[in-house]
């Protein structure tokens, strides 16, 4: 069986574009969550903030295109 020529030149292609595509769509502040196990070792404050933004981004807004008559 022969190999094409450019068969590393499209696997090498074919990763970086996956990695390039893995980050698209993540908007806004990224911020860090707390830890799955173990204490949490953010501030009172920090954490005051990360719960009070959680609750008001938690409403999900679905705009609707206009009726068109």
């Amino acid at each position: 069986m022969k190999r094409r020529p450019n068969f590393n030149a499209l696997i090498a292609a074919t990763l970086i574009t996956g990695f390039a595509l893995s980050a698209c769509g993540i908007r806004g502040d990224l911020k860090t969550p707390p830890p799955l196990w173990g204490e949490d070792s953010r501030s009172a404050g920090q954490q005051a903030k990360d719960a009070a933004d959680r609750a008001s981004k938690t409403d999900i807004e679905i705009q609707t295109p206009e009726s068109i008559e």
